[in-house]
């Protein structure tokens, strides 16, 4: 059985890759990784992720404005994104977006901006990536509106840390779960936990890269790369005491599901 890896959530567009942007993919290519879904953060990088995306059909790109920027999104950058969104040669999904009561952002301006986000999806049915720090509740309220309204497009929570019980109830609401690199860490026996509890069809794994930090040989931290995820698999593989390729073909499987709309190839 063939072994396909898939980066479910990260960031190649990055000023901290910048022109080594290719040699980074490359060696995540050369360990396996064979999809990359790369998110935007707002809308100064969408036509940097989408020229990536356009030069590798690996890339999916994911558009839209992270709750960090909430307040500084401009008028009109909802139809601006929904063409992007269709300008996008192989596929695409929307995201980053989402709720972070952990930064000084006015919490009314990310809701509506989510809310916005939640409007794209059901109007094309295209994935969500959603980012959730501190603001379990609204995001949970909102996306139960999301549901009840018939809306069907797929949702990802990203390098998720929330409880067992946050976790059942965004399962409750058709949501994928994207662990990330934490995961590796044996010392956080509660998130690992949650992993193993989470139900097979709603796992995604993703580096996050390169927002996240993985402990060097020195003991130090390093910036993580997508090739990363290899390591992240083989962890939450032993973790589910699973081989490691039925493992990579439940998450690719997974993948496809959530990001229907945008493998097109």
């Amino acid at each position: 059985m063939q072994i396909r890896f898939i980066d479910a959530h990260l960031h190649l567009q990055d000023p901290r890759f910048g022109p080594d942007a290719t040699r980074v993919i490359a060696r995540a290519e050369t360990s396996g990784v064979c999809r990359f879904f790369c998110n935007a953060t707002s809308e100064s990088d969408w036509s940097s992720v989408a020229a990536l995306a356009a030069g590798n059909s690996w890339i999916i790109p994911f558009l839209g404005i992270h709750p960090w920027f909430a307040e500084e999104a401009a008028v009109g950058w909802q139809e601006r994104l929904v063409e992007m969104l269709a300008s996008c040669s192989h596929g695409a999904g929307i995201g980053e977006t989402g709720l972070d009561k952990s930064r000084p952002v006015d919490f009314s301006a990310q809701q509506n901006l989510l809310q916005d986000h939640l409007e794209i999806g059901a109007e094309t049915g295209l994935p969500l990536a959603l980012h959730c720090v501190k603001a379990w509740g609204p995001l949970l309220d909102l996306l139960k509106r999301f549901r009840a309204q018939g809306a069907r497009s797929p949702v990802m929570v990203h390098s998720f840390t929330g409880s067992v019980e946050i976790m059942q109830r965004l399962v409750e609401l058709d949501c994928f779960l994207s662990y990330s690199s934490a995961l590796i860490d044996p010392g956080n026996n509660a998130l690992r936990e949650t992993f193993c509890q989470t139900p097979a069809a709603a796992l995604l794994l993703e580096t996050d890269a390169p927002y996240s930090k993985i402990a060097d040989r020195t003991g130090g931290n390093t910036t993580i790369e997508p090739e990363a995820v290899t390591d992240l698999y083989y962890t939450a593989a032993e973790l589910r005491t699973m081989h490691l390729a039925d493992f990579s073909s439940l998450i690719w499987n997974n993948a496809s599901i959530y990001a229907n709309r945008a493998f097109t190839r």
